[in-house]
């Protein structure tokens, strides 16, 4: 009968779960959405207020859920963004995936996340699925009347966030490669 080693019994469980996780079908990671949206001007669908926007730049990060960067919206888990004081919740926002071909909307569910009145805390922001471009960032104020929105983005990424199993995961894989390489060295 052979004995194996913890080094062995590592690099045997390495290459299992290797093999293993090939396996396993795709199921929704997180995704986080960080943007920075300026130079807004007053949408031509507003009155016009001769009013600045109350915020500008807008800076902010939206995490969901999705099976990669470029499939449909499962979920949405997170935001932390800030428009004229207003710090959004998660109980405000949805979103429409996808949206209009092959974009992606999140926005505030106030008037639905398709829908954005004046003197409203509400916003909406889509970007191409298959190109993570930014399109559009429109908000609203309850402080303000008016609508502003921008196509420039200083900033825009759309990025899975990395799991605790999945870096624990390499971590073995690689002990279990130092421990193989030991192995024939001795």
């Amino acid at each position: 009968m052979r004995r194996y080693d913890l080094k062995s019994m590592l690099f045997i469980g390495t290459v299992a779960l290797f093999f293993l996780g090939g396996t396993i079908p795709a199921q929704a990671i997180p995704i986080e959405v960080n943007f920075i949206a300026e130079d807004f001007t007053l949408s031509p669908h507003s009155s016009p207020f001769p009013t600045d926007p109350p915020t500008d730049p807008v800076i902010g990060t939206i995490i969901y859920e999705a099976a990669s960067v470029t499939a449909n919206i499962d979920s949405l888990t997170s935001i932390d963004l800030i428009i004229d004081e207003h710090h959004y919740s998660i109980s405000e926002i949805g979103f429409i995936s996808p949206f209009s071909g092959s974009r992606q909307k999140i926005g505030g569910t106030l008037t639905e996340v398709n829908g954005i009145f004046s003197g409203t805390n509400d916003f909406w922001l889509d970007w191409d699925q298959d190109t993570l471009i930014p399109m559009w960032f429109y908000y609203t104020s309850s402080s303000i009347e008016g609508i502003w929105f921008s196509t420039t983005f200083s900033s825009f990424s759309v990025e899975a966030v990395p799991e605790p199993a999945t870096l624990l995961l390499l971590a073995s894989g690689l002990l279990g490669l130092l421990g193989f390489r030991r192995k024939f060295k001795n």
